[in-house]
């Protein structure tokens, strides 16, 4: 018995030997499994990174060759719009040039007819050469070629027309030598009822006047090769064609030049004449009611620069004691965005008109006296010079009493 007992001693501890050296092998496994486990994963990261890194690779290589070949398209299309700017400049150059011609040939055509009813007339040498030294300047920018055609052959069908001769003549005279006459001189319109036929006065007529003195307004703002002629150093120049352009342009950069010459012009006594000559109010007015922010400062200057002391004075405000003024000064007040210098400009010159006793009558049609006294009782009382202004003109038209 103690011989079996013994060996099952010898064999049990065996058995732990062997079960020790399981569990170690058991270990050593898992060990192993786990770092083939670690180094799968990481293959297989590797293998995921180098698949997301030739799709890159592919995408950038694909976005190159497409941004190479548009730009390549781009270039062409360049090139090609290049060509055809090119190609659009000559023809529009050369088309530039050929209307010039055309004008040029047609006012050859109109001269060489205008000498010819002149000399229809009986008109002695020496009169014609200082009447076409004259007319060759300005008549054909007053007068439309459709007209001249029109005096020309009323001139061919009655022979020989002391009268007409005689209205040509006082038109060059009283429009270019400024003659001072005594009374108001007739208006164009008026000039040219006298001289053509009703049928030149038809609504066709009138639009074909309209479209050459819409060109004449372009011309005159695009000007020559040296400058506009709106900057020329002559005043009269200046006035006349800046006047022109404020009533037949419509594009406000070019008339805002042409009113900063006009209010450069009235700041002489003779630009002041000038307006008073050609009767500019309107066309101010018109500038005014268009409310275009670029053109509002340099109408009111124009107003105002009129509206200081000077000789000119009376006649100025007798102008602008008409409904359409206070018409156009009650809409010009009521713009909400009405900055306080333009406000005290516009009241300056109303305060002055306020001081002719038959404008009551205008203020009170224009209801631009309840205006005034709405703005008296709601301006500010720190801006004295409008507050002052406000009661000075109220005062005036009775609506306030002296404190």
């Amino acid at each position: 018995m103690l011989h079996i007992y013994e060996k099952l001693q010898a064999e049990r501890l065996s058995q732990q030997v062997w079960a020790a050296q399981l569990c170690e092998r058991e270990r050593d496994l898992q060990q192993r499994e786990t770092v083939f486990q670690q180094q799968q994963r990481s293959a297989h990261r590797l293998r995921v990174e180098q698949e997301l890194l030739r799709r890159v690779q592919n995408l950038q290589q694909q976005y190159q060759q497409e941004k190479s070949d548009l730009e390549t398209a781009l270039k062409q299309k360049t090139k090609e719009n290049k060509r055809m700017k090119a190609s659009f400049d000559s023809m529009k150059e050369l088309n530039d040039s050929m209307k010039k011609q055309v004008r040029n040939l047609t006012s050859c055509y109109v001269f060489f007819i205008y000498i010819q009813c002149l000399a229809k007339v009986f008109i002695p040498f020496h009169l014609i050469h200082v009447l076409l030294c004259c007319s060759l300047k300005y008549l054909f920018q007053k007068v439309s070629d459709e007209l001249l055609c029109c005096v020309c052959d009323q001139a061919a069908a009655h022979g020989a027309s002391p009268r007409l001769l005689a209205l040509l003549l006082d038109w060059l005279v009283d429009g270019q030598l400024m003659e001072v006459r005594d009374g108001p001189r007739p208006s164009p319109q008026e000039r040219c009822a006298r001289v053509c036929h009703m049928s030149s006065l038809s609504p066709l007529q009138h639009a074909v006047l309209t479209s050459t003195l819409r060109r004449l307004g372009e011309e005159v703002s695009r000007g020559s090769r040296v400058a506009p002629l709106f900057k020329s150093s002559c005043l009269h120049t200046r006035f006349l064609c800046s006047l022109i352009i404020i009533k037949t342009i419509s594009q406000v950069d070019v008339l805002a030049q042409a009113v900063e010459v006009l209010s450069g012009a009235v700041r002489t006594d003779e630009g002041q004449a000038l307006f008073l000559e050609y009767q500019a109010l309107p066309a101010v007015l018109a500038l005014l009611r268009s409310g275009s922010p670029g053109l509002l400062a340099p109408s009111v200057d124009v107003l105002l620069q009129m509206s200081a002391e000077s000789r000119t004075l009376s006649a100025f405000l007798d102008q602008c004691s008409s409904e359409d003024f206070f018409r156009c000064a009650s809409l010009f007040l009521r713009n909400p965005r009405l900055e306080p210098p333009l406000l005290e400009k516009m009241l300056m010159l109303l305060q002055k008109l306020s001081g002719i006793r038959s404008n009551k009558r205008l203020f009170e049609a224009s209801s631009l006296h309840l205006l005034l006294q709405e703005m008296h009782r709601t301006s500010d009382r720190s801006q004295a010079f409008i507050s002052m202004n406000l009661s000075s003109i109220l005062l005036n038209l009775g609506m306030l009493t002296r404190s």
